[in-house]
């Protein structure tokens, strides 16, 4: 019994640093409807929106637990107040990310959610 405890925790904790490097130092463009093209990149535990001309829109932090991601926006134009945490299921597959929304109050954020974001750099560090 004792093994099997042992077994499931390091089980989990393989799990959780796995996703967390599914994402990390990788970037993602979508099309949003009205908006255009958008980057979203993952670095150190912070994200960027930017438009397809680098402009950065909004940069936050991000947390992952499993296969759900929190957002916390920090600053930028379109960023939300930072007591608004945006919490979201995401599935990663080959170079396809996927966000789903389980709660946000933060409009501009559920725009993320929904839509299929391609990889397109591997800045891997």
């Amino acid at each position: 019994m004792k093994t099997k405890l042992i077994y499931l925790i390091l089980m989990t904790l393989v799990i959780c640093f796995n996703a967390t490097a599914q994402l990390e130092g990788k970037k993602f463009s979508t099309k949003v409807e009205g908006i255009g093209e958008i980057n979203l990149e993952f670095k150190n535990n912070v994200y960027e929106l930017s438009t397809s001309a680098s402009v950065i829109v909004v940069k936050g932090n991000y947390e992952i637990n499993k296969n759900t991601i929190n957002f916390t926006d920090t600053e930028g134009p379109m960023a939300c107040p930072e007591d608004i945490t945006g919490k979201y299921e995401f599935v990663f597959n080959n170079e396809d990310l996927m966000l789903k929304a389980i709660q946000d109050a933060c409009p501009g954020r559920n725009t993320m959610a929904g839509t299929l974001w391609k990889e397109v750099t591997k800045n891997r560090q």
